[in-house]
């Protein structure tokens, strides 16, 4: 009897499993809505709601450049009606399942294991929470998902059709008004097929058309920017994100910039008997930064910047200490929730207690991923052959670089939009190596 059921099951799985992926993906979303029924924020959230305010107006004149649009966007598009924005992050959510099934697919993965990673994948606890938060993570992993998805169908199966090129352009365009920080990616995505032949016409044809919109995107905004604040940046935070790298030296720098200086150094030192983030030190200063300078948030960014440019280039091992520890803070799993304020609060402990066993799960199979880099390099430099782990692994251990050289400070949410590919390139390794049953 238990094996017919278990051949029933399976045979639904692959007879409908898309069906299966949003049916299960809507359930679980709605018991945990119920259970904690919040729209949660967090002081980064005032910004995206304040912008997409400023957009619902169709006038940004004078806009600060905090944020980029793209979230907004999603905010206008709900009318900016919070409760309307988590139910569109939850569709986003279950749309992101079908796209890792669908990846996973053309990786060449059974229907079987396609449908139970994708499941499992994206509805943990912390992808859900993600999806009841005011942030850009759960439209980033969307994103991210679906270029994902549409790189494979064009380059690793010779589909360079004009008009998937274009698609993609727009989804990696979309990207950077999300986040400004990923403008580098549609870069690694271009050059990476170079390494299997090198050649002009491999060089400068149709893929090229991956570049227009992350263009348009990063320096249109960026102009938008400096036409309100008169900075030519993409944010006008990048001077506070640059300065909290600089944080444990923050004191070794030259009395030209002594009132940024003694203002960080003392927030900093406060911080640490208080026992709270460090990393959030430059934020602890501000107030009192405004105060003492009279500048506004742009020109102290633009202050902070050159302060910051200052600390890195006079303290070069300070600063590459500091990566080390953006770079393994990366690694780290976090959930964003407000603990407290589950409507029924017995479950708390009860997701709090699951949490715990799945970012270990987690934390153990980011581990594996990152000692398996090694490897997939020796397996390139001796083969000379490009295989999608690898591929995967440059794009997640370049951004884990990036990211740790530009801030301090919340780097698990850099890698959150990049976990799901994490596990599928181990799975991809073991899968190679003849080690997985696919």
């Amino acid at each position: 009897m238990t094996i017919n059921n278990e051949g029933y099951f399976l045979k639904c799985i692959k007879s409908k499993p898309v069906l299966l992926l949003v049916l299960s993906g809507i359930l679980i979303r709605l018991v945990i809505f119920y259970l904690y029924r919040h729209v949660t924020l967090f002081p980064d959230s005032e910004g995206y709601i304040a912008l997409g305010n400023q957009l619902a107006t169709f006038d940004l004149s004078g806009y600060n450049g905090q944020r980029s649009p793209g979230y907004p966007l999603l905010l206008l598009l709900s009318g900016n009606n919070l409760s309307v924005t988590l139910l569109l992050q939850f569709t986003l959510g279950i749309c992101t399942t079908v796209l890792i099934y669908k990846s996973m697919l053309l990786l060449r993965f059974t229907t079987v294991v396609a449908f139970f990673t994708a499941l499992i994948l994206n509805n943990w606890l912390h992808v859900i929470f993600y999806e009841t938060a005011i942030l850009t993570e759960s439209l980033t992993l969307f994103m991210i998902s679906l270029i994902i998805t549409l790189y494979l169908k064009c380059f690793f199966y010779g589909n360079y059709s004009f008009k998937k090129m274009f698609v993609l352009s727009l989804a990696f365009g979309f990207l950077v008004l999300i986040k400004p920080f990923y403008f580098f990616l549609p870069f690694i995505f271009y050059v990476f097929p170079l390494f299997k032949k090198f050649s002009i016409p491999t060089i400068l044809n149709k893929r090229m058309v991956i570049f227009i919109f992350p263009v348009i995107s990063f320096f249109g905004w960026s102009y938008v920017t400096k036409m309100n604040t008169g900075y030519f940046v993409s944010t006008t935070f990048y001077g506070y994100n640059i300065a909290q790298n600089c944080v444990s030296f923050a004191e070794k720098t030259p009395d030209t910039f002594h009132i940024i200086r003694d203002i960080y150094v003392k927030n900093r030192e406060m911080a640490k008997k208080e026992t709270k983030d460090v990393a959030m030190s430059i934020w602890l200063s501000y107030d009192e930064l405004r105060t003492a300078t009279g500048l506004s948030f742009a020109d102290l960014s633009f202050q902070l910047s050159e302060f910051s440019k200052t600390a890195i280039r006079n303290n070069p091992i300070d600063y590459l200490y500091q990566i080390c520890i953006s770079w393994i803070d990366f690694w780290k799993t976090g959930i964003y929730w407000n603990y407290p304020d589950f409507k029924f609060p017995l479950f708390n402990k009860c997701f709090i207690g699951l949490w715990c066993l799945q970012s270990a799960i987690l934390q153990y199979l980011k581990l594996v991923f990152v000692l398996l880099f090694p490897i997939q390099l020796h397996d390139f430099f001796i083969r000379k052959t490009i295989t999608k782990d690898l591929f995967f692994s440059v794009i997640i251990h370049t951004t884990a670089l990036l990211q740790a050289m530009v801030t301090y400070g919340n780097n698990s949410r850099f890698s959150y939009p990049f976990e799901f590919l994490m596990v599928i390139t181990v799975m991809l390794f073991f899968k190679r190596k003849g080690l997985l049953n696919h």
